[in-house]
């Protein structure tokens, strides 16, 4: 037994890179009366202004990952995701932590409840979300998410939960009809869940949910993956469109998916979602391609309700407006920021306040002319090769027509969960999106390893999946941000430290001869083994060792998804003993081994 080999989970890892200079990386933002608040990332501060100047910055002692404001502004819920997760309560007169509480694993996209009672967190890898009285941070309550819960929007009642998870729960990969993130619905007195909303076929990266303030709609912000069909073309959205969803709040149904994108111009990667003060506008920010889309709401909402209205098919009009490029031609601004990289946004009366997250700047627009007015945070402009490389994995400019970046397949430079049918070992044969976690260090590339190394990767996906070329600086700069990347702590541990379920499960690892190929630093061998999954043109192929880092949050499982779980994995894929002598142990051994595995 290696004793937790190769776990370095007694070491806590961060969820984003160190750039080894000092960054602020402005992520949420948030308004109220006078005062802008925002959370710096990788500054660990929350940053306050006032009629546009700092008035004061918090030192939060790690990484803030949510933000919500009291109705007085006099007190900030903010967030920690890294080293720990936790929830503070801050004067923000006198920039105090009143209070700080255990809040999961990795809690963020804080949200208070429109009556101010309630603090509510999504603990992203845990999938639950947590409910804290506002006074005291006890936690009184929490329900269940369905995967990777990104965001939360409570309606103006108090009654419902809505929670935009990001990624679409493990299935069975080429075998289901349905593959889409969803949007969750829960009641917000018992914590059960009210409704499933699925998104349409596809549909990843869920960002943002926002209710508008009469509770009728919710806007939520993705992408449309256009996964079963080859990879041979990006323009007009081949492979990738981007996204607003509307939801009947009272329904708890989808009631139309309408497209950011313009006919030959990509709005990649839409992320923070907000509705104007006065609530005419719906505004996006598009993380992708550094801009705003500033829409229309009521024409937006007259839309689609008159196409409906109008239709005698409502599964054909919804997929009409689905796929209608031109559908928020008159009623849609988009415009250009002043800086890199923009995600959350906070109105203020006629205007909205943006965080630049690689430019470590806030942009000002007005939203009567479209100004752009850039606000100093202290932060720094200059990008080191880290940084650099860490905004070329997320910039849609690198793509032809700005459809895509790396981030959009690789979600949170992993994976999006989706099979796709890339062009480097043929065509009519989908695979899994694989995680980039130390793809450099663990070559060859690729679920079959066709590539030799990620370093070629790299440039094979700029040409052949954003179809452009560039300088082969920007490539040697995602080469430096991918090795920088460190492992997630399993959300599958307790205080850090293994139960005696995955403590059993670790000398079954090593008995059932896993530890063969998944070996080394970084759980693989590097090695292509036939471990009899392969079907049709597949079969008895020898398929690359991924690594076990982290294979916790990558499901589902096989080269081709049809796994859920690494349990049924072992259970009815490997009746061979080919993938490690399991086909003799019971139904127990399994779970605890799974329960090993899923600590890594």
């Amino acid at each position: 037994m290696t004793s937790n080999m190769l776990n370095a989970n007694s070491a806590v890892y961060g969820d984003i890179p160190n750039y080894g200079e000092k960054y602020l990386s402005p992520d949420f933002v948030k308004a109220c009366n006078d005062r802008v608040f925002i959370t710096a990332r990788t500054g660990d501060e929350l940053i306050i202004l006032s009629k546009d100047k700092i008035q004061r910055r918090v030192a939060l002692g790690g990484h803030p990952s949510g933000v919500a404001i009291s109705k007085d502004g006099k007190i900030a819920y903010v967030s920690i995701a890294h080293p720990d997760g936790k929830l503070l309560k801050i004067n923000t007169v006198n920039g105090k932590i009143i209070a700080n509480v255990p809040a999961g694993h990795m809690p963020r996209a804080v949200e208070l409840s429109p009556n101010g009672k309630v603090v509510y967190v999504a603990n992203q890898f845990e999938n639950i979300i947590r409910a804290f009285d506002a006074k005291s941070l006890k936690e009184i309550g929490k329900g269940n998410a369905i995967r990777d819960p990104f965001s939360i929007a409570i309606t103006p009642d108090n009654t419902k939960i809505l929670v935009a998870n990001q990624l679409p729960e493990s299935k069975g990969g080429l075998y289901e009809e349905n593959i889409a993130a969803a949007v969750s619905v829960i009641d917000a007195k018992t914590f059960k869940t009210i409704a499933k909303i699925d998104l349409p076929n596809g549909s990843i990266n869920a960002q943002e949910i926002v209710v508008s303030p009469d509770g009728t709609f919710a806007y939520c912000t993705h992408v449309v993956a256009r996964f079963n069909v080859p990879t041979t073309q990006v323009e007009r959205g081949w492979i990738n469109t981007n996204a607003v969803s509307v939801i009947d709040v009272a329904q708890n149904k989808l009631l139309a998916t309408v497209l950011l994108d313009d006919i030959e111009l990509g709005a990649a990667n839409p992320y923070g979602i907000a509705i104007a003060q006065n609530g005419r506008s719906l505004i996006v920010t598009h993380a992708g391609t550094h801009e705003i889309s500033v829409i229309d709401r009521k024409k937006l909402d007259t839309r689609i309700l008159d196409a409906f209205a109008k239709s005698q098919n409502r599964t054909e009009t919804f997929e009409a407006i689905c796929n209608d490029l031109a559908f928020l031609s008159g009623i849609r601004k988009r415009i250009k920021l002043d800086g890199f990289g923009p995600r959350h946004i906070a109105p203020k009366g006629d205007c909205v306040y943006v965080g630049l997250y690689y430019s470590d700047v806030i942009n000002k627009v007005d939203l009567n002319n479209f100004g752009v007015s850039k606000i100093s945070i202290g932060g720094n402009e200059k990008l080191n090769e880290i940084r650099k490389g860490d905004l070329y994995y997320h910039d849609a400019s690198l793509c032809f027509q700005k459809w895509l970046s790396c981030v959009t397949c690789h979600t949170e430079v992993r994976s999006d969960a989706l099979n796709w049918d890339l062009l480097n070992d043929g065509m009519g044969n989908p695979k899994q999106s694989k995680s980039m976690l130390f793809a450099h260090f663990t070559p060859p590339t690729m679920i079959t390893g066709v590539r030799k190394t990620a370093e070629l990767c790299v440039r094979k996906g700029i040409q052949y999946i954003q179809f452009t070329r560039r300088p082969e600086a920007d490539a040697k700069a995602i080469d430096e941000y991918m090795k920088s990347l460190q492992p997630v702590r399993s959300p599958h541990l307790v205080g850090g430290k293994m139960s005696e379920a995955q403590e059993r499960g670790e000398m079954i690892f090593e008995e059932a001869k896993c530890s063969h190929c998944h070996t080394g630093k970084y759980l693989t061998d590097m090695k292509s083994h036939n471990v009899g999954s392969g079907l049709d043109e597949y079969k008895d192929f020898a398929f690359d060792t991924p690594t076990l880092k982290e294979v916790w949050r990558t499901a589902p499982y096989l080269y081709d998804g049809r796994a859920r779980t690494i349990f049924e994995m072992l259970k009815k894929f490997n009746t061979q003993n080919k993938h490690g002598i399991t086909s003799k142990l019971s139904d127990d051994d399994l779970r605890d081994l799974e329960a090993y595995v899923l600590t890594l």
